[in-house]
């Protein structure tokens, strides 16, 4: 499996975007094309391929943030393809990038059906269950602290 960049606005950024569309809007009745991504030009998002030039697997979205920090915006598998290491190598890509760019850590909203597998990976739960407005489902805020090198 190979991670890659991808650009904000180019033609793989718009595979992510019908990828996060088919697993994360549409089963909600809902069109992430309705939705200002703009913010994403600044983000880093890295795509899971397993080859350069084939299918889009995943994709991964992280925001720098404040105070030392960077935020997982999206992490997003295909569903056939999830619990088979692809969201894992995504997010180890997207804490090796934090920790290079000195972020004390990492934290995310987290669907609350997807809370194990972030907590399998060190992740820690705060704060109460809420709905998001563009994803009506449960959530929950989760962080993980980088130890000190």
């Amino acid at each position: 499996m190979k991670i890659v960049k991808i650009n904000y606005g180019s033609s793989a950024y718009q595979e992510t975007l019908a990828l996060r569309n088919r697993i994360m809007r549409k089963p909600l009745g809902l069109d992430i094309f309705q939705e200002d991504f703009s913010q994403e030009a600044k983000a880093l998002i890295l795509g899971a391929y397993n080859e350069v030039g084939s299918s889009l697997l995943g994709v991964a979205v992280m925001s720098h943030q404040p105070e030392g920090w960077q935020a997982v915006d999206y992490l997003c598998v295909d569903t056939q393809l999830q619990s088979k290491g692809v969201g894992r190598k995504l997010l180890a890509e997207l804490e090796a990038t934090a920790r290079k760019q000195g972020a004390q850590g990492i934290w995310l909203e987290a669907r609350v059906s997807a809370k194990g597998f972030y907590e399998k990976l060190g992740y820690r739960s705060f704060g109460e269950v809420y709905e998001m407005p563009h994803a009506p489902v449960p959530h929950i805020k989760m962080d993980k602290i980088f130890p000190l090198s």
